[in-house]
């Protein structure tokens, strides 16, 4: 506290009070050292906390994700909202021109089915061929939409992203097949 500030507290109590006998450094050297403890106990709860975590990393120690402890072909609510994909044929590790196509979904919120959103969005494309992935037809033609299923992507997919929804030609057995969960509805 500056000179000024004790001045200007003192004519703020007014002279007519009983004299105070405050030592006003004291207490502000107390204050800082409060603080200065604060700030190094924090400091070593982070650095233990730090230090915890990355010892449960390095022994692979922790929590598995729902999508890595579920089995192929289980039930799994997909984590990724802004990105799905629909792809042509059911092969996940295939980097063949347009065997998958990337929709963005935007980050819908928790109320929104996701995985019906992005089954209607495949179905009409197939519907419409838009994608090419059937052979080209004569204008107006509505194309087939062959019975599709919604899996959850994991680390396998080449060229997706992890826990998006992928729908594939097939049925819950094609997801167990290439070893994914199946979206939930």
């Amino acid at each position: 506290m500056t000179s000024e500030d004790k001045d200007l507290l003192v004519q703020a109590l007014g002279t007519d009070e009983p004299p105070l006998h405050l030592d006003l450094d004291a207490i502000e050297a107390r204050g800082r050292a409060r603080r200065r403890r604060r700030g190094h106990i924090a400091i070593a709860a982070t650095v233990l906390g730090v230090g915890a975590i990355a010892g449960a990393v390095a022994l692979g120690v922790g929590a598995p994700s729902a999508l890595e402890s579920a089995a192929p072909g289980s039930l799994v609510a997909p984590t990724e909202r802004e990105i799905a994909y629909c792809y042509q044929s059911a092969d996940i590790g295939s980097t063949a021109p347009n065997q998958h196509v990337a929709i963005g979904l935007g980050g819908r919120d928790g109320r929104a089915d996701l995985t019906a959103e992005i089954m209607q969005i495949c179905s009409d494309s197939w519907r419409s061929n838009v994608y090419d992935f059937q052979p080209r037809q004569p204008a107006g033609t509505t194309y087939r939409v062959p019975q599709l299923v919604a899996c959850v992507l994991t680390g396998n997919a080449a060229n997706a992203t992890e826990d998006a929804v992928g729908v594939f030609p097939g049925n819950e057995t094609t997801c167990a097949s290439l070893g994914l969960p199946v979206a939930k509805l």
